[in-house]
């Protein structure tokens, strides 16, 4: 059985609405964290592999191929049809402490490329890897396996509303205006239109 705190790290891949600096409060009142990711499916089947033995070995079965509490086969939202990717559903919730009642931020911790630590929320298309906790849970008669976001690495960052700047037209110039690193906080979080989890982290 895999233990609760063996890990696997997941990318480069994109952001599919991520919630890195503030916790999505849609399902849960006290929020859950997300850093869901999407990479091609050959680039997946490792990981997939890996899961699938932790989830047989927790459950005594194998999980569905297609959709689970793990992953699930990217669709494209216009036609519907598979994109050849795979997305990770990488979530962590909120927990109140029993002893005095206070929250327990699991905010994960957010690095750049240089594995400096940042502030930042990173919305959808963002580029990163994730680190997460594989996370064996039992809970009402039920059995499975969740991935919990520890640490996230940024590769490339897209805050506010998603678009990059070589998108819009714009270069890099030489003979402007450079902000300090510290000079801007990230946006707000963006809160995806999604459906609640099911990983029985409670």
């Amino acid at each position: 059985m895999a233990q609760k705190n063996e890990r696997v790290t997941i990318g480069p891949g994109y952001a599919v609405f991520p919630a890195l600096k503030v916790p999505d409060t849609k399902f849960d009142e006290l929020g859950q964290y997300k850093a869901d990711i999407s990479i091609p499916l050959k680039e997946a089947e490792p990981v997939m592999k890996k899961l699938s033995d932790a989830f047989k070995a927790h459950t005594g079965k194998a999980p569905s191929k297609s959709v689970n509490t793990m992953w699930y086969m990217e669709e494209d939202r216009d036609t519907g049809e598979e994109t050849g990717n795979v997305v990770f559903k990488c979530r962590v919730k909120n927990k109140r402490r029993k002893s005095d009642g206070q929250i327990w931020d699991r905010r994960p911790k957010l690095f750049d490329a240089a594995l400096k630590p940042v502030d930042v929320s990173p919305w959808g298309g963002s580029q990163y890897i994730v680190n997460a906790e594989v996370y064996c849970w039992d809970a009402g008669g039920k059995k499975g396996v969740s991935l919990q976001p520890v640490g996230v690495q940024l590769i490339k960052l897209i805050e506010g509303g998603g678009e990059d700047p070589e998108d819009m037209g714009f270069a890099k110039r030489d003979d402007g205006f450079v902000a300090d690193e510290d000079a801007s906080e990230g946006f707000a979080s963006h809160t995806p239109d999604d459906t609640e989890d099911d990983d029985g982290d409670f």
